[in-house]
């Protein structure tokens, strides 16, 4: 049994969110899920924000609730988006978010400075454990959770499984900040600087995928596993990966934040505060 059985059986107790009741922006027409040319959808601008949010920033990721609501933080607030605008999920954090996701039981769990909470059925954000350091980024797998430092003094940028009864497993030590990791089929990949790599748990080795340049840090990744294709995301452009095969997808947008979603593409800045999702991306992509 894995860390899920148990978190899931606490927060089963305690969770009943009830989600926004305004309509998906992610919802799809019949029509438009048989349609298989490529086409954009402009989720969120400026222009949009401009009444709901006005200066504040977005922290640096983004996820897609079990309900299709697009999920943010400001960093003290957490929100979904849908058609009817931006909503506030739950209340102020009292801390300052650094990264979250749901799990595979769809539960949302979120890092809030040096501890890992979900939020209860008032919307407060409650303690499961505390963390090694603050600022941890996080990613959810099928059976284990991923912490990974992404600010340290030492230089020694830590990636750790999280496991049954809260025991952390450290899986690897990097000279550089871990910015993401995702799984796809049995495979761990991991993002470090400007490379992708894949690592293997059972003999702790490590892989190099695909190399950018040097000022091409990466920001993010996301996977659609119907298609085996790993997305890599830098500040500037989006790469699809495919059986070792590298290739360019998009720039028009920049990089940034990304994450896969019935077979579209959502491409998030939060310098510019845009969301833009490439609908049916996976039937254009040539390896």
């Amino acid at each position: 049994m894995q860390y899920y059985d148990e978190i899931n059986k606490t927060m089963k107790k305690t969770i009943s969110i009830s989600f926004l009741f305004f309509c998906l922006l992610l919802s799809q027409t019949t029509i438009a899920q048989q349609k298989n040319n490529l086409r954009y959808e402009i989720m969120l601008s400026k222009n949009i924000l401009a009444s709901y949010l006005k200066n504040e920033g977005f922290v640096n990721g983004i996820d897609v609730s079990p309900d299709r609501y697009i999920t943010l933080s400001t960093g003290n607030k957490m929100y979904q988006l849908g058609w009817g605008g931006i909503k506030q999920l739950g209340l102020d954090a009292n801390g300052l978010v650094s990264s979250y996701g749901y799990t595979s039981a769809g539960f949302l769990l979120i890092v809030k400075d040096n501890t890992l909470c979900y939020m209860d059925t008032l919307g407060k954000l409650i303690k499961l454990i505390e963390l090694p350091t603050s600022g941890m980024g996080l990613a959810t797998g099928k059976k284990v959770m991923y912490l990974f430092d992404r600010n340290r003094n030492d230089k020694q940028y830590r990636l750790y499984a999280l496991a049954k009864g809260a025991k952390y497993k450290q899986l690897l030590v990097s000279p550089k900040p871990i910015t993401a990791a995702v799984e796809m089929n049995d495979s761990l990949y991991i993002a470090i600087g400007s490379g992708v790599f894949s690592f293997s748990p059972t003999n702790n080795t490590l892989n190099l995928v695909a190399g950018f340049q040097k000022e091409s840090d990466i920001k993010s990744m996301t996977v659609d596993s119907t298609n085996n294709i790993l997305y890599v995301a830098t500040r500037d452009a989006v790469y699809a990966i495919q059986n070792n095969k590298i290739t360019f997808v998009t720039g028009d947008f920049g990089g940034g934040y990304i994450k896969y979603f019935s077979d579209g593409l959502i491409i998030f800045n939060p310098e510019s505060k845009d969301i833009m999702r490439i609908v049916n991306i996976s039937k254009t992509i040539t390896f």
